[in-house]
């Protein structure tokens, strides 16, 4: 009975790693672009089907392939908490996004940005969508 007891407590504890896995881990494939939201100062648009249809493949070392418009360009990326930092190959900063949500089939990124015009409290950023999807079948 302790056995079966023991047994059960250590698959629950398994089972709870398993689907707390850091953002880091989560993020190893390819991902689409859904739809991306804009918001300037409390106005907000959604494009819901950006043309052409992106995809990121990153991999497990720490590079991210970013196919769309007729070419693919190749970035490294690094994960530290909730923040996704990309950066060009040759080490210039690209981009820092916030990532709001990551699971198996979808993910949430957010990215501050500079306002267009000078002046204080001003809010400006966007948020991407994207969808997990196999990796082959964004080799077109």
């Amino acid at each position: 009975m302790k056995g079966l007891i023991l047994s059960s407590a250590l698959f629950a504890l398994l089972a709870l790693g398993a689907c707390d896995q850091p953002a880091e881990v989560k993020i190893v494939g390819s991902w689409q672009m859904d739809s991306i939201y804009d918001n300037y100062n409390g106005f907000g648009f959604t494009n819901k089907n950006p043309y052409p249809k992106e995809v990121y493949e990153y991999r497990k070392n720490k590079t991210v392939l970013r196919k769309g418009m007729g070419e693919q360009l190749e970035y490294r990326y690094a994960c530290n908490d909730s923040i996704l930092s990309i950066s060009e190959t040759t080490g210039g900063p690209s981009g820092e996004f916030i990532i709001l949500h990551i699971d198996q089939q979808r993910m949430a990124l957010k990215k501050n940005k500079q306002p267009l015009f000078s002046g204080k409290n001003q809010v400006r950023y966007e948020i991407r969508y994207f969808t997990r999807i196999d990796s082959t079948a964004s080799q077109h």
